[in-house]
């Protein structure tokens, strides 16, 4: 300290220090934010030194750095899950959650098609469709958005337009509960428009009009077997059977659509907006080749057979043309209304009847709406002996000269015989053929053999079905391998069957030539303006036999009806060739047929008739043979073909008959009675049946008539009088002149040359009188 050091004076080692630790606090005072400064007593210490050091902080911030990384990861998974959801909605699943959205303020209106028409050929509507109306109500939205109406007011509103009870309407509408309730169904367009009239006038929501299509027929039960009918499901008509069923597809058409933006008071499309459609494509209208005339002669002729033959099995009718193969008719019995398909049928309880009851569905099934004349098979009979004899004709196996033996023929056991006691002996083909014996047919057949004989039972259409454009279609039954001894029986048309519609098929080979043509229902198709779209051309199959041999048949069967079994189809004025039959099934029930052709030499049509099991066992084709000249007759008549009349024809129109006494029989008995003689009746009272009694007939006893006249019975023995009008016969033939009397319910008496035509009358046209005679 004295003169050593040069005069530099030392720091004392402790407050060095001091000095380096308060610098060192200055330090660390100013690298801390000023929130995060202290000065003494800030914690509650009075000067306390903080023990926190800039290591210790370090360490801390390094620990948070992994949370910070997945929370930042999980957004970043969130993001990318929006992200991918927004792609889906937005662009992958766009159109789904679009029609979903619409859905929600769209509303999708089914466009129904109008079903198409059912013509006949001259394009008389048969079937066609109208619409009726659903009326329903939604009683939480029934109210007016806009007029000050009252409940009440809307009850009497919609009552007053739908002819209801306004208090009826009004308890409906307290069912706030429901969302739907039905008015009133089947309601016409009249009160429908009132309806929406009301709506739009008021603006009332809560009200449903839904349109439905309705199917109407217009000749009650003319072909319906044939034409069906259709039912009202899922929003519109679907063919059920015939025609309806056939071409439903056609007749339906394509259904449309429309998007309608609608609002929240259930009153409709919102103002200004504007609908998405798709317009319905009615569906196309179907010609048939029926021809409804027609149809009335051969249902007309049917219905009188089967009643007065007491026909327990009903029967069919088929009308066709032989060149073309188009059905002009085709009746079943018993018929039905279309209208009505599941009505009561004749002969059954209508107090106790309902369709409720399986066994009734199974009844209309199997004997009202089945179609006959297709999907029956039967016996043929005697009226396979034609194919017989053309096989026989065209392989030159015989001629019509040749001799033959009617008597009994022993074969691997069985013996065949004529229905004639004991044969008829010595005879030619020809007679065979007219008196229709077994034997002559029996020995035809084996002489062309079981090999050739079947090849031409096929390709008359036999094996096959006929595929008419109907369903349900049938077909018989051919031994598959046919021993000889089944190729005889067939020959004379037993131990097989077919369907009528393969028969009428077959008799057009002889008719036309010798082809085989299809069956046709349906002449062409247009569209819902009428416009032809499809015309149906007629189908040739294949050549069956020479147009020699089918000429030479015809006259075989002209035989048959001017000197053999078919007499009663005799025609005044034109000539028809026919066959008769009568089968017996397994349980001894009988088959009466007649198969025709007319006119023979010229042939228009051919016709079919089959009567199903008649209560008199003993009955014979007559019957049949009969009901086919009627048709044959009424029918030319209709198209017009002229007759030719021989000496025979004049002498039967000269011939008068005489009425007899039918009052005390009952209405059925005087029928058959009358029908014996050649006269037609009538039921001088609707309510009249087959056990009502006759209390009195016009025209009386003894008098007289010409064949095919008119006697109406009538169950009160003074009936009141009915004035009838009496038509213009002037410039008719004789024919014309009788089918129009018959048609007004008259009786005439021809006077002068049958072959000539009226050129006065008595009393004179327009004149009515109560007698139905002239």
């Amino acid at each position: 300290m004295h003169g050593g050091n040069g005069g530099r004076r030392e720091l004392d080692p402790r407050l060095q220090r001091e000095i380096q630790r308060q610098q060192h606090r200055k330090a660390q005072l100013l690298r801390k934010p000023p929130a995060a400064r202290t000065g003494p007593g800030t914690d509650g210490t009075a000067g306390r030194r903080s023990d926190r050091r800039p290591g210790i902080s370090r360490r801390r911030t390094g620990r948070r750095r992994p949370a910070f990384i997945a929370l930042s990861l999980l957004l970043l998974v969130f993001a990318s899950f929006l992200i991918y959801r927004l792609y889906q909605i937005q662009i992958v699943s766009y159109e789904q959650y679009a029609e979903e959205a619409a859905g929600q303020h769209y509303k999708k209106v089914a466009d129904i098609p109008r079903r198409g028409s059912i013509l006949d050929r001259n394009h008389v509507e048969i079937a066609g469709t109208t619409y009726v109306y659903r009326i329903g109500i939604t009683p939480k939205d029934l109210y007016s958005i806009t007029e000050d109406l009252s409940a009440t007011d809307i009850a009497a509103g919609i009552a007053d337009c739908l002819n209801l009870d306004s208090g009826a309407v009004a308890a409906e509408m307290l069912k706030t509960d429901k969302t739907y309730i039905q008015l009133k169904k089947d309601v016409p367009s009249d009160e429908a428009r009132a309806l929406e009239a009301f709506i739009d006038d008021n603006n009332v929501g809560g009200i449903r009009i839904d349109a439905e299509q309705c199917r109407y027929y217009t000749n009650g039960t003319l072909a319906s077997q044939v034409i069906g009918y259709s039912n009202f499901d899922e929003g519109q008509l679907i063919g059920q059977l015939g025609i309806e069923l056939e071409y439903n597809t056609l007749l339906t058409g394509e259904p449309g659509y429309t998007y309608v933006e609608t609002d929240n008071y259930s009153l409709g499309k919102l103002p200004f907006s504007i609908p998405t459609s798709l317009q319905a494509k009615d569906g196309q209208n179907v010609i048939l080749n029926l021809d409804i005339n027609i149809q009335k002669i051969a249902q007309e002729e049917l219905e009188n057979a089967i009643k007065v033959y007491d026909i327990t099995a009903g029967g069919s009718v088929i009308i066709m043309n032989p060149y073309t193969g188009a059905v002009l008719a085709m009746a079943s019995y018993p018929y039905f209304s279309c209208s009505d398909p599941a009505a009561c049928p004749e002969g059954q309880d209508a107090a106790t009847w309902s369709t409720a009851v399986r066994e009734n569905i199974e009844y209309l099934s199997s004997q009202i709406w089945r179609n006959r004349a297709i999907s029956d098979t039967y016996e043929p009979g005697s009226t396979m002996k034609a194919i017989t004899a053309a096989i026989a004709l065209e392989e030159n196996l015989t001629t019509e000269s040749e001799p033959m033996f009617c008597g009994p023929l022993s074969l691997s056991g069985w013996t065949i015989n004529c229905s004639h006691a004991g044969g008829h002996g010595a005879e030619t083909m020809q007679l065979g053929f007219w008196r229709s014996c077994n034997p002559v047919f029996a020995q035809l057949s084996r002489r062309a053999g079981v090999s050739i004989f079947y090849e031409y039972i096929e390709s008359f259409g036999f094996r096959k079905i006929t595929s008419v454009d109907l369903p349900a279609e049938g077909t018989g039954i051919l031994h598959e391998n046919p021993s000889e001894i089944d190729m005889v029986t067939l020959s004379y048309g037993e131990s097989s069957t077919v369907t009528p519609i393969q028969l009428a098929a077959s008799y057009c080979v002889f008719a036309n030539g010798g082809n085989l043509v299809k069956p046709c229902m349906v002449k062409g198709i247009t569209d819902s303006e009428g416009n032809m779209i499809k015309e149906i051309q007629p189908e040739t199959i294949r050549k069956v036999i020479s147009e020699s041999t089918a000429a030479r048949v015809r006259e075989l069967m002209k035989g048959v009806v001017l000197y053999g079994t078919g007499s009663a189809a005799y025609v005044e004025g034109y000539a028809v060739a026919g066959k008769t039959s009568t089968s017996t099934d397994d349980n001894g029930d009988h088959t009466l047929s007649f198969a025709a052709i007319a006119p023979a030499d010229n042939p228009e049509i051919v016709v079919l008739v089959v009567l199903n099991k008649p209560e008199d066992k003993k009955l014979t084709s007559k019957g049949a043979a009969k009901t086919c000249g009627q048709i044959i007759s009424r029918t030319l008549e209709y198209l017009g073909i002229s007759r030719e009349y021989s000496d025979n024809d004049i002498s039967r129109l000269n011939r008068l008959i005489t009425v007899p006494d039918v009052t005390g029989q009952t209405y059925g008995q005087a029928r058959k009675t009358l029908s014996a003689l050649g006269l037609r009746t009538e039921a001088g009272d609707l309510a009249m049946g087959d056990d009502t009694l006759v209390q009195y007939q016009y025209p009386s006893a003894d008098m007289q008539l010409h064949n095919t006249g008119l006697v109406v019975l009538y169950p009160a023995a003074e009936p009141e009088e009915e004035e009838v009008a009496v038509p213009d016969f002037m410039g008719m033939n004789v024919n014309e002149c009788l089918s129009a009397a018959a048609e007004n319910g008259l009786n005439i008496r021809i006077v002068g040359d049958c072959l000539g035509v009226a050129v006065s009358q008595d009393p004179g046209p327009t004149y009515s009188e109560a007698a139905p005679s002239i």
